[in-house]
């Protein structure tokens, strides 16, 4: 039907449209994998409107930015006097640690064992990765592989966002390629950047201090139920993360986990972050604390692994050493959740 109007001159003197609804486009949400570089190094960047995680293959596939953008929080830590840099298998790792999240594999410490020179902190670390798949969509996805030499095994590590979802997942599978089997370590190694207003969260699980000479805050080796760790001569909650000028530090095992999560709380920013994993394949955390004690370094690293303790002899001497046969595979996935909170402390 023609609309009707009577006109006065040029202009109509009123004038009726029936408004019809307009059809609103629905936007799909949509996760990213984009291309960037750190320091001159190539980063995959995955990201969508929640998070934005930023990994550098040809360093240990490490993650270097885990940033929340709701809440303007980024959480890994950074070494202020130590340049983002490649290093050579057996370098020293405590030289030359410039921060991110990565994975120590196949040991921890520096050893000859089992007829193999293992260099400090594994080989991942010094790995230059391949980028064997990269999508985005309703998922952004990042696979990287790398062959190690020193104990040759076929390595995986993919990464997963989803497209609405405030959680990195991280899925992990090393193929043993030896003609023998051996034992071997893996673990994750999250260092966290702290503030005095942080605060530990954990489910709950047994303390054991790592090394006395090493210990500021432990009254004691232990064992202690987290988070008090109380002694003869007073005690401390382990949960509590003082400022840099205090110059405490602390490493300390935890084994008869609750649950297979650990986290940071930020109380200012009322952030936080959750590691969650397997507990089953990674039956124990270990929490290396540096308030300034240690280097004059400033962060809490979360390192749920495989063994207790970090010498390999030993952990295989008492039974809590991983171990790949020949032709085994080891499997695991954990995934970081960036969140707000409100809870009082």
């Amino acid at each position: 039907m023609t609309e009707q109007f009577e006109t006065s001159g040029d202009q109509p003197s009123e004038l009726h449209v029936a408004r019809q609804p307009v059809a609103r486009e629905r936007i799909t949400p949509t996760a990213t994998v984009s291309r960037d570089t750190v320091n001159g190094f190539e980063a995959l960047v995955l990201e969508n409107s929640r998070i934005r995680a930023s990994i550098i293959p040809s360093l240990g596939g490490r993650v270097w930015e885990l940033f929340d953008r709701a809440r303007n929080r980024q959480w890994i830590w950074h070494r202020a006097d130590v340049a983002l840099a490649a290093a050579a298998s057996g370098a020293c790792y405590d030289d030359v640690w410039a921060g991110g999240w990565e994975e120590l594999f196949p040991n921890d410490a520096a050893a000859d064992f089992e007829g193999r020179a293992l260099p400090d902190h594994g080989e991942w670390w010094t790995t230059a990765w391949e980028v064997d798949y990269l999508s985005s969509g309703n998922e952004a996805v990042v696979r990287l592989v790398a062959t190690t030499g020193i104990r040759r095994t076929s390595c995986v590590k993919e990464f997963r966002l989803g497209a609405d979802s405030n959680s990195l997942s991280i899925s992990y599978r090393v193929e043993n390629l030896e003609t023998d089997a051996f034992h071997c370590l893996f673990k994750q190694h999250l260092p966290i950047a702290i503030t005095p207003s942080c605060v530990l969260v954990i489910p709950g699980g047994k303390v054991t201090g790592v090394d006395p000479t090493f210990s500021s805050l432990l009254p004691g080796p232990g064992p202690y139920d987290w988070p008090l760790a109380d002694g003869q001569h007073g005690g401390y909650d382990l949960r509590v993360i003082p400022p840099h000028s205090s110059g405490e530090k602390e490493f300390v095992y935890m084994s008869d986990l609750v649950e297979g999560w650990c986290g940071i709380d930020d109380r200012a920013l009322g952030a936080s972050l959750r590691l969650r994993y397997d507990k089953e394949k990674l039956p124990y955390l270990w929490l290396f604390l540096s308030y300034g004690g240690w280097r004059d370094c400033y962060t809490a690293v979360l390192e749920p692994c495989t063994n207790m303790p970090k010498d390999l002899s030993e952990a295989t001497r008492i039974g809590q050493s991983a171990r790949l046969d020949t032709g085994g595979v080891f499997e695991t996935t954990v995934s970081v959740t960036l969140a707000g909170f409100r809870r009082s402390y």
